[in-house]
């Protein structure tokens, strides 16, 4: 659904296409291929052909289910190409497709050799993991949580805006101090909330500090990441303030001291944590500085940009969907200890 929708935005004006359908197949390439292209149609396969590999493992042998996966894929890739041949703001190309299929192909190749009994990763997550379904919940909670970094939100770290969905207005008027006090809350409470939901997920604690640490790291560079997208070169820790600075090294000397609780308390705390950043974000006027002049606003838009709707919803959801974890885990943990 995903691909479908980055593939496809923004389903308006339909027209014939100028030539038969399949024609960009045999076309000369394109005259500009960016690297940046490149990779974002290689990943965004990657995922589609890990999963197909794993749905057709249990029938199909690991070599033929490599084969399927990556021609399933190609496919969806060939039937999206010539769908965008009726889009006048798509354009159909030979080099996404074949970058498509080798992302579907790396894909199945990684769950191939991760899926193995030898598998280092594998062992590690047996180790260092909940064993049971809250475990794989909460690794798929965590991968989520650093894409939706990819967000330009207003206020660094932040999710679950939704003053626009809702109409919400600002608490208070904007000045620098309060816009100030409102980034270094929302960077401390985030720091805090995903650093204690990262230490219940683990299953021996020794291996909750060197999570923490790892979740932290890919969160900023997923951030930095976004800046260089969204902006040019030389502004990647444009996002990067000092209310930002402030709150993250607090929160993370707070959550240093919040780690000894049991992990039903954790998991309390970890959502008054979320649940407060998020009405902090939605309490917090915009900043009227924050904008992007238009120097600094890159000049051809990506594939990246398609995904941005989708981001941005995931970035509105997040704070639910781990405050409904976190409260099962709660309750998997008193059922646990009763017993």
């Amino acid at each position: 659904m995903v691909i479908v929708y980055a593939s496809l935005q923004p389903f308006a004006g339909w027209r014939m296409p100028p030539e038969q359908v399949l024609g960009f197949l045999t076309a000369s390439w394109p005259r500009y291929i960016t690297a940046a292209d490149i990779a974002l149609n290689v990943t965004a396969y990657l995922p589609l052909g890990t999963m197909l590999f794993i749905a057709l493992r249990p029938p199909l042998r690991a070599a033929r289910a490599l084969v399927s996966a990556t021609l399933i894929a190609t496919g969806l890739s060939l039937a999206l190409e010539s769908v965008q041949m009726f889009l006048p703001t798509r354009i159909a190309s030979n080099v996404d497709l074949l970058c498509n299929g080798a992302g579907a192909a790396g894909g199945a190749l990684a769950a191939w050799l991760l899926a193995r009994a030898s598998n280092p990763l594998a062992a590690l997550r047996a180790r260092a993991v909940r064993a049971d379904a809250l475990g794989n919940c909460g690794l798929i909670l965590i991968a989520l949580w650093i894409l939706v970094q990819f967000h330009p939100a207003p206020l660094a770290l932040g999710s679950g805006d939704l003053r626009e969905a809702l109409g919400i207005p600002p608490l208070f008027a904007y000045t620098p101090q309060s816009y100030l006090r409102a980034e270094a809350g929302v960077a401390a409470l985030a720091v805090m909330g995903v650093g204690l939901l990262v230490s219940v997920l683990m299953q021996p604690q020794r291996y909750a500090i060197p999570a923490i640490a790892l979740t932290l790291v890919l969160t900023l560079t997923a951030k930095s990441i976004a800046a260089v997208t969204l902006a040019r070169g030389a502004q990647w820790l444009q996002w990067l303030t000092p209310g930002v600075v402030a709150g993250t090294a607090g929160g993370i000397v707070l959550l240093a001291l919040l780690m000894r609780p049991a992990p039903v308390a954790r998991a309390a705390i970890s959502i008054a944590c979320v649940v407060a950043g998020a009405c902090i974000v939605n309490a917090t006027p915009e900043n009227p500085y924050q904008a992007l002049p238009a120097f600094m606003v890159s000049p051809q838009p990506t594939h990246l940009a398609n995904f941005g709707h989708i981001v941005r919803a995931l970035a509105q959801l997040w704070p639910l969907a781990a405050v409904i974890w976190l409260l099962a885990l709660a309750r998997a943990e008193r059922v646990g200890a009763a017993r």
